[in-house]
């Protein structure tokens, strides 16, 4: 499946001209591809075909077990539903079969699902198994089925954290609070709300494998961003937990702004003849998919004080994702898409979000300020303030780190972390700020020990001193060590 397709790319291309120099849409993208997708659809069909046991006697058509062995691991279970979807969809015949036509017809169908909407009314479909109605099994399978999968069209290695389990429950916990069975508009708004992307890493995956090759990366919704040197299980951040943050929290906090820069330089740089195509694709393989995730702090690494989360957090001018765990199992999720500032009165922009993690995921606030974190003001309480102007102050952490106060009640604090989601050059931004920090104080430091030192038969404190009756000529010197 990997690159029959390449010869087609250029009828595949959408053309920004006839868009008035916008970016295309989603339907005139794949639109403009229908005739490749069937080429697409009929080639991956036959190399199915050819993975069919000898036992098969249908030429043309596929059984359910030679569909549904195709696929491994944790994927299997989704091999199994999108089979009886694609049937479902097809005829209403024989269901143990499907023929290369409705293989096909179902195919382009599921490839004309442009928008996220429509996206979500299939896939429930899908994992509802044709019902009205989602399970909590249903809804348990279907979170850990588009987690595996959304890794998968990522290129990341699946892997599950020992937290997973419970945050992919918090989230079914959320969707059905006390009721036994979800319907379509209930899960429409809750994912609404709570998890408007949660299909997109889904959508990416079947694309890929029907299509043979990624979708367009401008139409990627939901990316999932690498975290620099991550270790499960070391964290408060898992792999579980950074994929659901994907599934609801603003681009801005994984849009590459390096890639973008990167492409418009790219396009200046076609119109000049001198430049081969050689140096075109090396440059095109730079460009990364998505902006990765730096570690800015972490309490049981950088100590849990608030001494310490200035230090590593200050000069960061970019947005980031906070985690603050305390005790009853409780873990939220700050996303602030401005810089952390100091001072008495809130902020935070149009993509700040205030989300519970577990033991329930769902989004608290959103939308405008939301954070206070006030390091020298009296007339307000030292620490940091999560929640909006006139409703309910959600969490407040005091200077002393000690404790989380949480709708008042107060809570053991077992650590936070934050995560840098701006580009690299934020991050070396920072470490270039503190490194010229470190050199100033180490400068006055030197002066100071010289003052203290070097100049003491000229610093006015000798003289004081000696007014008082203290000898400091013997003092001095027995200090100095001479």
């Amino acid at each position: 499946m990997g690159n029959h397709h390449t010869h087609h790319d250029d009828k595949a291309k959408p053309n920004p001209e006839s868009h008035g120099g916008s970016a295309p849409s989603r339907s005139s993208i794949f639109g403009s591809s229908t005739k490749l997708n069937s080429a697409c659809l009929i080639k991956l069909f036959q190399k199915l075909e050819l993975t069919a046991d000898e036992q098969n006697r249908h030429p043309g058509e596929l059984s359910r077990a030679t569909f549904e062995n195709a696929f491994h691991g944790p994927l299997y279970k989704f091999g199994k539903l999108l089979y009886t979807q694609m049937v479902r969809q097809a005829s209403s015949g024989d269901r143990e079969r499907i023929t290369k036509e409705q293989f096909t017809k179902a195919g382009k169908e599921l490839l004309k699902l442009y928008d996220e909407s429509s996206q979500l009314r299939y896939y429930f479909k899908l994992f509802a198994s044709g019902k009205d109605h989602l399970t909590k099994e249903d809804a348990l399978q279907m979170i850990a089925v588009s987690y595996a999968l959304t890794l998968s069209a990522s290129m990341i290695p699946y892997s599950t954290g020992s937290t997973d389990d419970s945050i992919f429950e918090g989230v079914v916990q959320g969707m059905f609070g006390i009721n036994e069975r979800v319907t379509f508009d209930e899960f429409t708004s809750w994912s609404k709300k709570n998890s408007p992307h949660l299909f997109c890493g889904v959508h990416n995956w079947v694309y890929q494998i029907l299509t043979g090759s990624k979708m367009p990366s401008e139409l990627e919704t939901a990316k999932v961003p690498q975290l620099e040197r991550f270790v499960e299980d070391k964290y408060v951040m898992s792999m579980g937990l950074l994929w659901m943050l994907t599934t609801v929290i603003p681009q801005s906090y994984t849009h590459n702004q390096e890639e973008k820069e990167k492409k418009e330089k790219q396009k200046t740089s076609e119109k000049n003849p001198l430049l081969n195509s050689f140096h075109l694709i090396k440059r095109l393989a730079q460009l990364t998919r998505c902006q990765s995730w730096t570690l800015l702090y972490d309490s049981r690494e950088h100590g849990l004080s608030h001494n310490r989360f200035h230090h590593h957090i200050s000069s960061y001018h970019g947005p980031t994702i906070t985690l603050i765990s305390f005790e009853g199992r409780n873990t939220y999720c700050l996303a602030l898409d401005k810089p952390w500032r100091e001072g008495a009165s809130r902020f935070g922009g149009e993509d700040t979000m205030l989300i519970q993690v577990s033991p329930i995921f769902r989004v608290m606030q959103k939308n405008g300020p939301l954070a206070t974190w006030n390091e020298y003001s009296r007339d307000l309480r030292k620490g940091i303030y999560m929640g909006k102007e006139g409703k309910s102050l959600v969490l407040f952490i005091p200077a002393d780190f000690d404790s989380v106060e949480h709708y008042g009640v107060n809570c053991a604090l077992h650590k936070i972390e934050m995560w840098g989601c701006g580009p690299s050059c934020i991050r070396e931004e920072q470490v270039k700020q503190k490194q010229w920090e470190k050199k100033e104080a180490d400068k006055h430091s030197a002066r100071k020990l010289h003052l203290d030192v070097g100049k003491w038969e000229e610093n006015p404190d000798k003289q004081i001193l000696h007014w008082g009756g203290i000898n400091v000529e013997h003092q001095f010197t027995r200090d100095s060590g001479f």
